[in-house]
């Protein structure tokens, strides 16, 4: 049972650490403030 018990709590905090790490690099690549440097909103209407 107690080995049971440490592969559950490893595999979880594993894939707990996976997902965290997953969630850090989108939202460093996805920066939404660099897409106003490369396309800015206009200043006229058409």
């Amino acid at each position: 049972m107690g080995l049971f018990l440490t592969t559950v709590i490893g595999f979880l905090s594993l894939l707990c650490l996976s997902v965290y790490m997953f969630i850090q690099y989108l939202r460093m690549g996805l920066d939404s403030h660099s897409s106003v440097k490369i396309d800015p909103k206009p200043t006229q209407k058409l």
